[in-house]
């Protein structure tokens, strides 16, 4: 799984031809994982949301630890080992246009009788 971490919502910044652009090039990065068979599944995530914490299940608002940083979106993939995903994120085009942006790498461990 690749998480697309990002510090609040850094697409707000970016002019309507900027946007356009970087959409273009996220239409790309996704048809190509598409065309090799290892994208299952990618969304971005809305800003909104809340973190349920605690043996009481409370509420807090935002999706969002203590920090600004938040999972902006994700990209579930099929990749024989760790470095094959990394080399995959790294080809992710949110690092082209000057976007604050992380990606966390994360196997997905098999659980029998999940899914």
């Amino acid at each position: 799984m690749l998480f697309i971490r990002t510090e609040g919502d850094p697409w707000q910044l970016m002019s309507a031809e900027q946007m356009q652009a970087h959409v273009q090039k996220g239409v790309n990065y996704i048809g190509g994982l598409m065309e090799k068979g290892i994208l299952k599944s990618a969304q971005p995530l809305d800003m909104n949301g809340k973190m349920v914490s605690g043996a009481a299940g409370s509420l807090k608002d935002g999706p969002f630890n203590e920090t600004k940083e938040v999972i902006a979106g994700y990209f579930h993939i099929v990749a024989k080992d760790l470095n094959e995903a990394i080399d995959i994120a790294k080809g992710n085009p949110i690092f082209e246009d000057g976007l604050e942006a992380k990606i966390e790498v994360r196997p997905i461990r098999i659980v029998e009788g999940i899914n």
